[in-house]
């Protein structure tokens, strides 16, 4: 039996071997930010670059400590709850931000932003569909 999912938004993304990169804005208070993130379903977590959370005026280490495992180890970070916003729609959760410099990549995981959205992809044509969960 066929399922059919509407969706709001499509959007083109870039064809990278690094994977799915999408814009995305993070605010607390009057500050925003805007950046890219890789759409990761199989990351638990959002994890976000240390600048991202210092241009945003955030103390990193005062967040909620949590280490995260890693192919190459551990990574250190500290969740914050902030505004993030995906091309139209916008909700507050916590994001970790990693403990020190040069995180190589923003990642997107499903606890803090794909349990808000219904997600399609079409990968072969570059594509991905949301909508946000209701």
């Amino acid at each position: 039996m066929a399922t059919q999912l509407g969706f709001d938004i499509t959007f083109a993304y870039p064809d990278r071997a690094d994977g799915i990169t999408i814009p995305i804005a993070l605010s607390l208070g009057d500050k925003i930010v805007q950046t890219y993130a890789k759409v990761d379903p199989g990351a638990e977590y959002c994890i976000f670059s240390r600048e991202i959370g210092i241009r945003l005026g955030l103390d990193i280490e005062r967040g909620i400590p949590q280490p995260m495992g890693s192919l190459t180890g551990t990574l250190d970070t500290f969740g914050h709850e902030v505004i993030i916003q995906t091309f139209d729609i916008a909700f507050e959760t916590v994001i970790y931000f990693a403990k020190h410099p040069r995180l190589p990549r923003n990642l997107l995981g499903r606890v803090g932003w794909l349990r808000h959205f219904t997600l399609g992809l079409i990968d072969y044509e570059s594509k991905l569909f949301l909508s946000q969960y209701s």
